[in-house]
Formats: structure tokens, sequence, C-alpha cells
């Protein structure tokens, strides 16, 4: 057989490169007609105010002239409705910015990341580990961009009326402090609480403070890695079997029982922030996201914002926070631009500003890391580093779960009975 010509050799290189450079196009590693022609414009839609992403996608459109981004803002109350019903209609958007709550029920009709775009050892060096919940399958299903982590909000005043030196570190300490800091009528009413614990009807953030508790005690609600429902899985040490699910329980509903010595709260309180900003509220554990609110209600307050407390010993601190990342709908015909502008957006400077304008934690190891100069924000980065979250199946149907269970404990049922049953109940929801 006679050996190839150079001209022949030329050739096949030719067309080797050439198909190289059609795939990269198509892929959208390299711009090129599928872009500049088909993909002129990106939808993206979220439940924030347009602010909030104005300066980041500015800094896209200095750098991506041909493609512009178009952001409309959606109702927060069913907006996972209102993502369905354009699904159905074949209405979707290129970008989605979902909330890791509603993962589950949207998994099915997302596009994963291209292996192009990101590789899973990329992402897990990227974002802080409460991202992962986006990682299902090793397939990754968005781009992280921030983080709303629990924190605890004090009245730096009444702590040092009462000479209380600093917040809380721990549970113990949080208890301790919460019944030096309630004030109480001669006939036994409270007039100034020390803690918003033991409730949910007026606690909007009981499941994840019990979601943290139990998190905290070393199980899951549900796995994030398995989805198996792990609330009413107990463990042992030094031969003592416990479960850190009716533990939490306890603790939290305690606060809401009034023969008890921790009793801090009643159903006649208004909810946390409102009671805050009135004074008569010395401390609760609240999102990061109402921070910006509380301080413009509240001027005149002095307030504190400081870590979560953890259990007395803990080997390992936790915390627990929501994730929001760019998603992109299977239905979309604009995909691997669409995500490149999550990427693009989840890099350092954007991702800082976003973060920043919502009142937020970045997702980014290496900006949480590098810290933050505003006293309240260096508490977000640090909460959002040691944040983690469970695999929520669908917050409509679980949340009336686990606040039933809340709610039984906190009215005398059995504990281990109740939780058992809110296991059974989230088992179905994963069927």
């Amino acid at each position: 057989m006679q050996s190839m010509t150079k001209l022949q050799v030329g050739i096949y290189i030719g067309v080797i490169l050439i198909t190289l450079v059609v795939v990269f196009i198509f892929l959208g590693v390299i711009p090129g007609l599928r872009n500049q022609t088909s993909t002129s414009d990106i939808i993206i839609w979220g439940a924030y105010p347009e602010d909030m992403f104005k300066t980041a996608f500015a800094a896209w459109r200095k750098e991506h002239s041909t493609i512009s981004l178009t952001y409309e803002e959606k109702n927060p109350n069913g907006y996972r409705a209102q993502i369905l019903e354009a699904l159905a209609v074949g209405n979707a958007p290129d970008i989605i910015l979902l909330p890791d709550s509603l993962l589950h029920t949207m998994q099915n009709k997302l596009s994963p990341v291209p292996v192009i775009s990101m590789t899973e050892r990329e992402y897990k060096e990227t974002f802080a580990s409460i991202t992962d919940i986006f990682l299902q399958n090793k397939q990754i299903y968005g781009i992280p961009f921030a983080i709303d982590p629990l924190v605890l909000y004090w009245n730096r005043d009444f702590f040092a009326s009462e000479t209380i030196a600093l917040p809380p570190s721990t549970w113990d300490e949080f208890l301790t402090d919460a019944r030096r800091l309630t004030k109480r009528t001669e006939t036994g009413n409270i007039i100034r609480s020390g803690a918003a614990m033991g409730l949910t009807t007026n606690i909007p953030d009981a499941v994840d403070i019990v979601s943290l508790l139990t998190l905290q005690g070393g199980i899951s609600i549900i796995d994030p890695a398995t989805h198996a429902v792990t609330i009413s899985k107990t463990q042992t040490t030094n031969k003592i079997t416990t479960s850190p699910t009716e533990t939490a329980l306890r603790y939290y509903t305690d606060f809401s029982r009034r023969e008890k010595t921790s009793y801090t709260w009643s159903h006649t309180f208004p909810k946390p922030d409102e009671a805050f900003v009135r004074e008569d509220l010395a401390m609760f554990i609240g999102r990061a996201s109402a921070f910006a609110s509380l301080s413009k209600r509240s001027p005149h307050i002095n307030i504190g914002i400081s870590p979560i407390p953890q259990y007395s010993q803990a080997p390992v601190k936790i915390g627990y926070g929501h994730v929001l990342a760019f998603t992109v709908p299977l239905q979309s015909s604009n995909q691997a631009t669409a995500w490149q502008v999550a990427v693009f957006l989840a890099q350092n400077a954007p991702a800082l500003t976003i973060a920043n304008d919502m009142g937020l934690a970045p997702a980014r190891r290496d900006v949480l890391g590098a810290g933050h100069s505003f006293p309240p924000y260096s508490v977000f980065y640090e909460e959002a580093l040691r944040a983690r979250t469970w695999y929520d199946p669908d917050p409509a149907r679980s949340f009336p779960i686990l606040a039933n269970m809340i709610e039984s404990v906190a009215a005398g049922r059995d504990t281990h009975a109740t939780v058992a049953e809110a296991s059974t109940r989230l088992d179905d929801l994963l069927k």
C-alpha cells in the first residue's frame, strides 16, 4: 500500500480541523453562527426584582454585545406553578432562577450542565458544600449564585441591660439567655420574649430551625444524595441510643410550653421580625435575607447578628440555609448560550455583585473565604460556608407535614409516634 502524499495528509488534517470547529461552535465553546444568528436574546425568569441583577447583566452585555439578556420578574407566590404552566404550553424561558427546594419537582424538566461548561470536580471546588444539592446522579442541574443562611438576630441593648456580654454560641447558652431576657407580668404573661421558638403558626422559619437542630444532631430530614427519608433515624453513642429529630423537637417546642422554665413564646405574639421591631423580642433565628427589611424598619435598634448556636462539644459546626441557582430548561432552544450566561454570572465579580444586591451570601468558596468588611455580611459568609440543607420533594406538601409534626409535639403528643408518622408521609412524597 502506497504511503499518502503530502496533499492527502493536508486534506485529512483540514477535514478534522473543520469538524472540530463546527462541533465547538455547536457546543458554544467558541462564538459561531449558531450563537450569533439563532441566539440573540436569553430570557431569564426569577422571583426577585430586576435591580438586583442589573450590574451583573451590564457586565455581560459589555463583553457579549450580540447576545442580550431579558429578565422577567415573577410573583413569588405561585412561582412553581407559573414555571410549570409555561413549560406545558411550550413557552419556557432560557434560564430559571431556582431555589433548591424546587429541584425535585423540576429536575426531569431541566438540562444538566454540559461537561464542557463545568465538570463535577470544578463544581465541588468552586461552590460551598450546601450547593451539592444541585449535583444529582453525577449530573449538575444548576449553577449556584447565592445562599440564604440562617443566622442569630439579637438586641444588643437588651443583652447589655441584662449584663450578658456575648451572644450565645451553644444551645445551652441560648436557653439560659432566653430565660434571663424574658420579662413577665406578675400573672406570668410574657411582655418581652427572650427568644422566638416553639411554634409554627407565628414563626415562619420554624421548619428550618428544627431542620437545623436535626442536622446538627447528625442526621438529615431527607438525605440529599440518596433521597432516603432519614428523619426517624437513631444514633448510638456510648451505648445510649437517641433520635436527633426527637431531641430537636423537644428542645424547640419547650419554649412554647407554659409549664416549662424555658417558656418564652406564645400564640399571642406576632411574627419574630415584627416583635423584634417593636422591641418585644430579644433574639430570634432568621434568614440572612431578613436583614435588609429588619434594619430599615428598626433603625433605632442596635441589631446584633451572630452565627447560629451549636450543640455543646459538637465536633463540627453545622449551619442551615437555602441555595439559589441558574437552571436551564430542557425546552430551551438556546441551551449552550444559556449555560454560557449562567457560568459567566457565577464568576467572582458578577456573583459578588448579585449577592450584595440581594443581601445574601455568594455561593463561591473563594469569595466566601475572602470574607466581607460589613459585619452582618461577614456572618452571612461564615454561615454560608458551614450551611447544609436537605432534599425537599415538594415544599408545598412537605412543609405542612413538618409543621404539623412540630405543632403536635408542642401540644403534648408522643414525640416518637409523631416523628414516625412524619417519616411515613415524607416517604410517600418520594414515591
